[in-house]
This record gives C-alpha cells, structure tokens and sequence, in this order.
C-alpha cells in the first residue's frame, strides 16, 4: 500500500486532523461572519432567567444525554463533563443514558427516532457517525440531526502497552524483531484500526490485531498480557498512565503533545500527514423546534465560556474547543462528504 493510498484510506479520521488544528481559530473565522459563540448567544431574546423558564416549559422530563459509549468511553466522558453545567444553566435534570451496540449506530438511531423535542440529545464524535451511517449502514441520516454545538477536541489515539513492557517507544516498535499483538475495538475503518494498519502497511513493523468489544476490554487485555498494545484515547489513557498501570508507546498526532512529554509524535516517526483526531459534538433529532433549539444553543454558548466547565473538561482529559451550531454542521458535512466520496476505498 503506498502513501497516497493510505492518506485516504485514513480520510474519515485525517479529514478531522484540519477541523481540529483549525479549532483555537474558528471562533475568530466565525467572528468574522457573525456565527461565533459570542455572538450566537448575545443575538438571542433570553435572560439566564428567561433561558431557565423557557427550558422547564420546553423540557418538563428534562435533558437525556445519549451517550454510545460505556462509562469510560470518549462519548460518555464528553456527556459527563456537559450534565452538571447544563442541569445549573436550564434548572431542569440532566441525566446521562448509554444505549451501546452497532459501533455507535443504536445510540445514533435511539437520538433519530426520538421526538423532536423530547429533551433526548446525542453526544457523539466524528468521524464515527459519518462511518456508522455509511459503512454500518444505519438507518439515519447525519446531515437531518439538529446541531446544538460542537464542545470538545479529545485530541488523538494512542499506542499503549503494559507498565514496564520493552515495547516502550517506537523504536522498540520497530526494532522487536517479532509480531506486535494490537488489541482494537469498534469497526474496521474506526481509528484504532487504522492505526494498526498504518504501522503494518507504511512503517513495516509486524502487527496483528486483536478484536474486543469496547476499549475496556483492549485495555484489560494490555494489562493481562494478552495483547502488546491496545489502541486508546487521551480521555483513557491519562488517568492508567497516571496510576502506573500502562505506559505510551507512540501518538498519533501531528505533534508531541504536552500532556505526554517524550513520547513520539507519529508525525516525527512516520508521516506528518497521519494523524488521527476525534471531535465531540452534540446534536438533537431532527426537526427540532426553533424555540427548543434557541434554548438548548444559548445555554452551550454560555456554558463553554465558563472557567469551570473549561476546568472540568480537562480533569476528564478533554480539551475544548468550542463551535456555535453552525460550525459543528459544517463538521458533519465535511465527515459524511469525505466518507462518502472514498466509500469504495473503505470497503475494500
């Protein structure tokens, strides 16, 4: 497999690489057309007074969060650090719901099938949803969900063994003289996947990948000596890393990150085209109405300017980087046309 053939087989994750690297702008580009969060929300007709009235009117069961991930998931890790703020700005509950299976699709299709204004959101990360639809074939359609705000980058995937394993960096990697064993999860054309294929296929270092269910399970796998490594995210990562029980080997990001001093940017040791990003957003089903979505926009817009929902996100190992409803469909546009335009290519 040449490079070029790589850069789109990777496109679902990579096409977010540019939206990501984008975000500490985007807010300045969308001051620029009148669609940033700023003023999004000075633009709206409601107090915080008002927003609350408005909300237990317009939510009298209140908020549930659809979360398609488990406790520990990216997903559920974003809708945890949403539900308190959001419960102190509507006055009404927030609860978080996990409805799992299908690589993401049955809580995609839970979200669509709900009432417009049920009060049932979706917390999900591209490119997941564009893939689920297209490749899962799901019976939704992603561009028809109602965007209320992109809130998170959870900033990449990373190779992680065993506390005190050889394979401690990537040229232990290269350098192992045997099959590295690889414990993935999700669909074939999620991140980790990709990832595993990326080292076989571009930087030659034997692999083998290792289906599990969810990252729960590849983690536990690392920890058991089942597998070598298993494919993460930052969110799932850090707090193991923290405790000494994993160790990470190599990032799949466009640079050494900060919060991982030392360990080797696959932009160093690869190719600084590949890199791999999930961006975290929230939607509500289709055909919401517009005093539903008034409400629900205003109340994101506020919250992400507060310092301890900034603060909350980082303890969850997530880093905001918000956008107003506007920018977050462009986001789902740009998954679901770049997935659909190498459909072919994922296939095969």
């Amino acid at each position: 497999m040449n490079k070029l053939r790589w850069n789109v087989l990777s496109a679902p994750v990579v096409a977010f690489l540019f939206l990501s690297a984008c975000g500490s702008t985007s807010a300045q580009r969308s001051s620029s057309n009148g669609s940033s969060s700023t003023t999004e929300a000075s633009n709206g007709t409601l107090s915080a007074a008002s927003l609350a009235t408005a909300a237990k009117s317009l939510f009298p069961q209140g908020i549930t969060i659809v979360s398609d991930l488990p406790p520990g998931g990216v997903t559920y890790s974003g809708a945890q650090a949403v539900e308190p703020f959001l419960q102190a700005t509507l006055h009404i509950p927030v609860t978080i719901r996990p409805v799992l299976g299908g690589g993401g699709n049955t809580g995609s299709q839970y979200v669509y099938n709900s009432s417009p204004n049920s009060g049932v959101l979706h917390m999900t990360y591209l490119p997941q949803m564009a893939i689920g639809e297209i490749i899962g074939n799901g019976a939704y359609n992603l561009l028809k969900y109602t965007p209320l705000a992109g809130l998170y980058g959870n900033d990449t995937s990373i190779y992680v063994s065993k506390f005190g394993s050889p394979l401690k960096n990537f040229t232990s990697l290269e350098n192992g003289g045997r099959t590295v064993t690889i414990g993935v999860f999700g669909v074939k054309t999620s991140a980790g996947w990709m990832t595993a294929q990326f080292l076989s296929k571009v930087n030659h270092i034997k692999t083998a990948t290792v289906p599990y269910a969810n990252a729960a399970q590849s983690i536990d796998g690392v920890l058991s000596g089942a597998v070598d490594l298993a494919s993460v995210t930052r969110a799932q990562a850090l707090p193991l890393i923290a405790e000494k029980k994993i160790q990470a080997v190599v990032e799949f990001a466009p640079k050494s990150l900060q919060y991982l001093p030392g360990v080797a940017s696959i932009a160093k040791v690869g190719s600084s085209n590949e890199a791999f990003y999930n961006f975290l957003g929230i939607d509500g089903p289709p055909n919401m109405s517009r005093a539903a979505k008034q409400v629900l926009r205003e109340a994101f817009a506020m919250i992400e300017k507060d310092p301890a929902f900034v603060a909350q996100a980082r303890k969850l190992s997530l880093g905001p980087r918000y956008q107003d409803s506007s920018g977050w469909m462009a986001s789902e546009k740009s998954a679901y046309g770049f997935v659909q335009s190498n459909l072919s290519t994922l296939n095969g």
